[in-house]
């Protein structure tokens, strides 16, 4: 092998480590976005909010395990893994592709379904305004729906950043605080900005290893 490929093969190494990490970092994301939506309980099922953090958590592990295998195949300088290698990393483009495009189709969308969410979990709260609302309300620092005003004059504790019921709740504290669904909602819209123009990214990024994966193949077998 000459210098040159010598070169690409190590280059490729590299941004195999870098996929490894990528796909750890999607299953992070997925799995954080699984955990928010998981204070909702059976609540968020009903509007199928789940679909998007389990292709997320879907797609980091095959990523993950692709790269793994791909860091191997580099360095054992195996001609056939490579290709199989490269076959793949094209496979994940194009499913990276497509999330990408399916995300910015389906934003508006996931994002009305997660303030959905927040309207159906207050309906179907308890009398004591326990959870989910309360468990919102603590996590995105908000008060009720829209704002304070859809507890009349039973505002929860939650709303001013405890549940101790030997505490008082101030006026000054809870009427602050925005409604749940606009501040869940602009939490959404961020992540899922950051997911979709990230995702389109890595599918480029993809597609340039896989360019690189079969030079450096086609370089093995005429060794």
């Amino acid at each position: 092998m000459n210098c040159l490929s010598a070169t690409v093969k190590y280059l490729l190494y590299l941004l195999n480590v870098v996929f490894v990490a990528g796909g750890i970092l999607l299953l992070v994301v997925g799995s954080i976005m699984m955990s928010d939506i998981g204070i909702f309980g059976s609540f968020a099922d009903t509007v199928n909010a789940r679909t998007i953090p389990i292709c997320i958590i879907v797609l980091g592990c095959i990523i993950f395990v692709v790269a793994f295998i791909g860091c191997s195949g580099t360095i054992r300088e195996n001609a056939g893994c490579t290709t199989v290698y490269a076959v793949c990393m094209f496979i994940l483009f194009a499913l990276q592709l497509a999330l990408s495009i399916w995300i910015f189709v389906e934003y508006d969308s996931f994002v009305e379904k997660m303030g959905n969410l927040v309207d159906t979990a207050f309906k179907e709260n308890d009398s004591d305004g326990r959870l989910p609302m309360d468990t919102l309300q603590l996590s995105f620092e908000c008060c009720g729906v829209k704002d304070f005003t859809d507890y009349g004059d039973k505002v929860p504790l939650s709303c001013c950043g405890f549940l101790k019921i030997d505490e008082s709740c101030e006026p000054a504290v809870y009427t602050a605080r925005p409604g749940c669904r606009e501040k869940f909602t602009d939490f959404w819209k961020s992540n899922m900005s950051l997911i979709s123009w990230g995702s389109l990214i890595i599918a480029l990024f993809e597609l340039t290893i896989f360019v690189i994966s079969c030079c450096l193949a086609s370089a093995m077998r005429k060794r």
